[in-house]
């Protein structure tokens, strides 16, 4: 049987990067107070829109965190998932009605037997009570680890299926990079009605 990881400390960001606040759940407590990670990003739809849009991440790529995501991703640890999970409930933005995750592709997921973005955003889900779907399908299956930044944005793809208007989604991920990923998420989204929208991820590479 895997073992957990101890839970990882958030690391200390760049001051540039980072934003203190505590967050309410839906059910209106509210959470512990953390240091999250903040950036806003464009995606472009495919009629040439763009769309602004958050990404909050728990902690910079490194140390626990790194360690604990590498483990969920490359060594099976999948209990893992749970211990990352619980480092994005204070970062949730308030009102959020909705979770779904940035999918890997349908061979990744047959080859290591779980989607680990799913994993997190399902666990998310249950401690904070808030509603998981799946409404992203990712088009493609190009390597993202490894890849240069022009790689990553010319790769990445989804299609998305509507859900009911007005829901405020936040997409899951476990590491954010260039953001090729969740500008494509957020484009395809948009682009079926889901207009409010923001990224949540448990790294982010600085």
């Amino acid at each position: 049987t895997k073992k957990a990881m101890p839970v990882p400390k958030p690391a200390r960001p760049s001051a540039h990067l980072m934003n203190r606040s505590g967050n309410c759940s839906r059910n209106g407590r509210r959470g512990a107070v953390a240091m999250v990670l903040h950036r806003t990003d464009t995606a472009v739809t495919a009629t040439g829109q763009t769309v602004r849009f958050d990404i909050r991440a728990a902690s910079a790529f490194e140390g626990d965190t790194r360690d604990a995501i590498l483990g969920l991703k490359y060594r099976n640890e999948r209990a893992n998932a749970l211990v990352l999970a619980t480092l994005l409930v204070p970062c949730v933005p308030a009102g959020t009605d909705l979770f779904t995750w940035a999918p890997t592709s349908d061979r990744r997921r047959r080859r290591r037997g779980v989607d680990h973005a799913e994993l997190i955003a399902r666990h998310l889900g249950a401690l904070t009570g808030i509603r998981v779907r799946r409404i992203l399908r990712r088009v493609g299956d190009a390597r993202q680890t490894g890849a240069s930044r022009e790689e990553r944005r010319r790769a990445v793809g989804f299609v998305a299926h509507g859900h009911r208007q007005g829901t405020r989604v936040v997409v899951i991920d476990d590491v954010v990079t260039t953001g090729s990923t969740m500008r494509a998420a957020v484009a395809a989204l948009h682009e079926v009605g889901h207009w409010d929208v923001s990224c949540l991820s448990v790294a982010m590479v600085e």
